[in-house]
């Protein structure tokens, strides 16, 4: 007898290409993944994403009745502060009457687990989104030695390489004494990569991501997962 599918509902902004193929290659098979996209534009930003658009969100994601929410934007996580992002998340475990997990939260927990103190910072974001982040570390008691992020305007990350991105660490890492390295951002292909950030950075490295990922593998009482051959068809996300 197969066990009862369990239904992840995933929280996205609209732009997001890579949170769904990465959570359905890595997730055991009898997780389901049902998105709804909260609306970003460059206008509007975060803050008009979570204001007008998640509540839309959200109330699609409620009449799914998933088993577990992944609130998948870090930078809307770490946009008004942990206590902000607490009732938030509260506010939609009430509406789904799912557990919540939020990105910016499970990676500061991620990096507590590690033992870590001083934590470089990688982002894809602008100025203003890298300095979210780093705050929000600072906040949860970490030194932030080091935050950069590649600039990159507009409002859909391009599909970076793992080298692309190992460069870029080197290069901001270079010289820095650091404990782990948080590589921030879900619009991000990583969980393959996480051996070759690690040895390449000589440290521990959490990404949004991978940060979600173990915390839903708790939520969920979930066996660890055999991701599928990098080669094969990613499943289309469930409707």
């Amino acid at each position: 007898m197969h066990p009862r599918r369990k239904r992840l509902g995933l929280l996205v902004p609209s732009t997001n290409s890579a949170a769904e193929p990465e959570l359905n290659r890595h997730l055991p098979p009898e997780v389901t993944v049902h998105t709804a996209r909260m609306r970003f534009t460059p206008d509007g930003g975060p803050a008009a994403m979570l204001d007008q658009y998640l509540p839309h969100a959200v109330a699609d994601l409620a009449t799914l009745r998933p088993d577990a929410v992944l609130f998948a934007c870090t930078t809307a996580g770490a946009l008004r502060g942990s206590d902000y992002e607490r009732a938030l998340m509260e506010q939609i475990r009430e509406q789904t009457g799912a557990p919540v997990v939020s990105v910016m939260a499970a990676a500061i927990e991620a990096l507590r687990a590690l033992g870590a103190r001083r934590v470089g910072v990688l982002t894809p974001y602008p100025e203003a989104g890298t300095e979210q982040i780093a705050r929000a570390l600072r906040a949860a008691g970490f030194e932030v030695p080091v935050a950069r992020g590649l600039q990159i305007p507009g409002v859909a990350t391009p599909e970076l390489t793992a080298e692309e991105l190992i460069a870029f660490g080197q290069e901001v890492l270079a010289g820095v004494e650091v404990d782990a390295v948080f590589l921030s951002c879900t619009d991000l292909f990583t969980l393959d990569a996480l051996a070759q950030f690690e040895a390449a950075f000589g440290k521990p490295v959490v990404t949004s991501l991978s940060a979600g990922l173990a915390a839903l593998h708790h939520v969920l009482d979930l066996s660890p997962a055999t991701p599928a051959p990098a080669d094969a068809p990613t499943p289309a996300p469930a409707a």
